[in-house]
């Protein structure tokens, strides 16, 4: 038996939130729209870290750090002149990694399946307005546990992006997962933002582009860019 339901929704008029970086906001008419699942895809070379500190520019924000303390996420920032002002931080690094005592504990899957309960409660704690930065994806998606709690974290994230309206930004590290978990997260994006860097010559050019935005004509061609107290668009080169 088919069981068919019709869902009836009211559209709201849609706003857009600014990523903080400006040539690129104005490509975008302001922005990304609101309520957007984000997916940095991105060659760790790149520097994508710059990507999501500047993120944090454009509004409250609330950043999960999984590879580093908060203070040092937080050190990186200042050096970038990028005071940090409006970041609250949810330091999965220390919760996970590090015991009462502030010293390394042994990994094991106990361990791995409790960094979820301790997501799922400060994720509840986020409030309407915020930008979410979950820096990295990879580091819950590479966790030894089974997949479930992965698709719950996943499905989690993008119902707060909708509740909301918060938009998400979650950093996928290139080349460290299987095909089939890259385009699990890819597919569920509504934004994918992808960094890479390849050699020219004697240097290292970075650069990146939208192929994605659900809703809005994708940014297709890519912008070089580099790293000086964020994100800077080489307007030389692709930007008039």
């Amino acid at each position: 038996m088919v069981i068919m339901m019709q869902v009836q929704t009211q559209l709201p008029k849609r706003t857009v939130i600014p990523t903080g970086i400006a040539l690129l906001d104005k490509r975008l008419d302001g922005g990304l729209p609101a309520g957007s699942f984000v997916c940095l895809y991105a060659d760790p070379i790149a520097m994508p870290e710059a990507f999501l500190y500047q993120f944090t520019t454009a509004s409250k924000s609330v950043y999960i750090t999984t590879n580093r303390p908060a203070r040092y996420v937080l050190r990186d920032m200042q050096m970038m002149r990028l005071d940090g002002k409006n970041v609250l931080f949810i330091d999965v690094f220390t919760q996970y990694y590090l015991n009462e005592y502030g010293q390394f504990v042994v990994e094991d899957r106990y361990r791995n399946k409790e960094i979820f309960d301790f997501m799922a409660e400060n994720i509840e704690k986020i409030e309407k307005d915020c930008v979410i930065i979950v820096d990295s994806l990879s580091f819950f998606l590479n966790l030894d546990v089974e997949w479930g709690l992965k698709d719950w974290l996943l499905n989690k994230l993008y119902a707060k992006s909708k509740e909301f309206e918060n938009t998400v930004y979650v950093y996928l590290i290139k080349n460290v997962h299987p095909l089939n978990v890259v385009y699990k997260v890819l597919d569920l994006s509504d934004v994918v933002i992808n960094v890479e860097s390849e050699r020219s010559g004697e240097r290292l050019i970075s650069k990146f582009a939208l192929p994605k935005i659900r809703g809005r004509k994708p940014i297709n061609e890519y912008f070089r860019f580099f790293v000086e107290e964020g994100v800077q668009i080489d307007t030389s080169r692709d930007i008039a």
